[in-house]
This record gives C-alpha cells, sequence and structure tokens, in this order.
C-alpha cells in the first residue's frame, strides 16, 4: 500500500475523481432475464446459486476496479407502492470479512433510522456512486468513490441534521458465525494513541486519535489466518467518533451535521503488523 496524504476535507473529497476506476451495475428484480443476470455473476448476496429476490424486492450490485483493488456492493431491500427503495447496503469485496456483507453502513438521527428512509443511487460514474437518502424533513447523501491507482474508498457523508454513521465491521474473518468462532475470535482496536481491548462498547476517541484499525489477533495474515485488518480515518473536525470492539461484529460511529468526510481501509493479505504500520507511518493532513 503505498503512502499518500490524505486531503480529508469536504473540497478534497468533492474534486477526487478517478478516470482509471471502471465502475458497473446490476440491477434485479423478480423478473426473470435479471435473475439470470444475477446468477451469471461472480458475487452473491447469501449462498452461491440461490436468489435473494422476494416479491417487491429490488437489488443493484456496483463494482468499483482500478488497478489496484476492486470493491463490491450489494443494495438490497423493498420498494413499496410509491416506488420508494429501502436497502440495506453490504461490501463484498475486496474482503469476505471486515465491512459487513450484509451491512456495513447504517445511520441514526433522532429516532429516524437509514431504514426508514427511501434511497437513490446516482451518478454511478468517475469512479463511485451517489446515494440520496429522504424521509419527512429529513435528507441526506453519500458519495462513495474508489481513486486511480489507490485502494482506499474515499466516502462523503453530507446531511441536513445532526446524524450518527455507523459502520459495522468483521475484522478479517467472521469465524464461520458468532457462535463457532466465539472463543477464537480476539479483536483489537489500535489508534494513535492506545489499543482497545476486546469487550470495549462505545469508546469515545479524543482529537488526536483520528484513526482506528479494527484487528484480531488470531486471524492474522502472518499466522496464515484471516484476511487481514481494516480501518477508518476522519476529520475530527467534522465528525466525533466512538468505537466498539467486540468479539463478533465491531463498530464505528461518526456523529457530526453538515459534510463528513472519511477514509475505509481494507488491509487484504496484510499482516496486522504491517496494517499497524502503515496507519501509524501514513502521513494526514486536514484542511
Amino acid at each position: 500500500m503505498k503512502k499518500f496524504f490524505i486531503l480529508v476535507s469536504f473540497f478534497a473529497l468533492l474534486v477526487c475523481h478517478a478516470s482509471d476506476v471502471a465502475v458497473t451495475q446490476l440491477d434485479f428484480d423478480s423478473s426473470p432475464a435479471t435473475k439470470k443476470s444475477y446468477l451469471a455473476q461472480p458475487y452473491s448476496w447469501w449462498g452461491r446459486g440461490q436468489y435473494p429476490v422476494k416479491n417487491d424486492d429490488f437489488g443493484k450490485i456496483i463494482t468499483l476496479t482500478n488497478s489496484r483493488t476492486r470493491y463490491v456492493f450489494f443494495f438490497f431491500g423493498k420498494k413499496n407502492a410509491k416506488g420508494e427503495w429501502f436497502p440495506v447496503i453490504g461490501m463484498v469485496k475486496p474482503s469476505k470479512a471486515n465491512w459487513g456483507a450484509s451491512g456495513f453502513f447504517n445511520f441514526k438521527s433522532g429516532k429516524l433510522t437509514s431504514q426508514r428512509c427511501s434511497a437513490r443511487v446516482t451518478d454511478v460514474e468517475n469512479g463511485g456512486f451517489t446515494i440520496t437518502y429522504t424521509a419527512p424533513d429529513y435528507t441526506a447523501q453519500c458519495r462513495m468513490e474508489l481513486k486511480k491507482d489507490d485502494d482506499r474508498l474515499y466516502v462523503l457523508f453530507n446531511s441536513t441534521k445532526e446524524t450518527a454513521v455507523q459502520l459495522t465491521a468483521y475484522p478479517s474473518s467472521y469465524a464461520g458465525s458468532h457462535k463457532k468462532g466465539l472463543h477464537l475470535r480476539k479483536r483489537y482496536g489500535l489508534t494513535p494513541s492506545r489499543r482497545l481491548p476486546m469487550g470495549k462498547n462505545q469508546v469515545a476517541l479524543d482529537a488526536k486519535e483520528y484513526y482506528i484499525l479494527l484487528a484480531d489477533s488470531y486471524f492474522d495474515p502472518a499466522s496464515n489466518r484471516g484476511e487481514g485488518p481494516c480501518g477508518v480515518i476522519y476529520d475530527p473536525k467534522f465528525s466525533k467518533c466512538s468505537v466498539g470492539v467486540l468479539n463478533y461484529g465491531c463498530n464505528v460511529t461518526l456523529t457530526g451535521k453538515g459534510p463528513m468526510p472519511f477514509v475505509l481501509f481494507d488491509f487484504n493479505g496484510t499482516s496486522n503488523a504491517e496494517a499497524e504500520r502503515i496507519m501509524k507511518e501514513l502521513p494526514v493532513r486536514f484542511h
């Protein structure tokens, strides 16, 4: 992984268009034609050869590919009688684990949750896509982009009201299931100033802790186990961060109003020690 200056700011993310990133999308619903297309492609929401659609379900697969990596996103949910769509969003690549395949991105604003907001996916181009969320008295947009010759995902979330964005991760491995891997998983978090042991939930980070690495000391590629850690860099001027380091799914919560930029890392195939070194040595400049 190369070392870059991460310009984590509203304006930097707006102009980080990626000309050499291939972007594809596949919509699927209850029609036989889209079922055939879905089953022909290599990624799955559930098990291979299974089609998840029932009745009013609608899905979308978006891939972002450059010379270094590939991100694959699954959108899946029901449409109501008005044609409004309420999908969950999962990430199945670069890793099977790490950012949750069955849902890695959610948010809450007061009593309103992302599951109660209708979503539209637009601008599927220039290395990324935009999601617009709408509910009575609430609007938010989220832009996710992959840049040329980079393996990180740049995200800009912008809301009209204070919102808590929750990112869910399963560092390095699911270990089969919650129960099967209960005694194997050894999760931990790492910030610029401290290590967070497993069992710590909703630990508030201070303004100097601008990144969090989520890893598993048992599922470490250095021991030929697991896929590698994942992490987040965020700008403390735009959002506050809290972290839950739990035995199965871990979470990172970013809270703010207006633009909230952050960068997601998936260290697929990278040892814990190397990922820790990269995060510690990565030059970061906030604007």
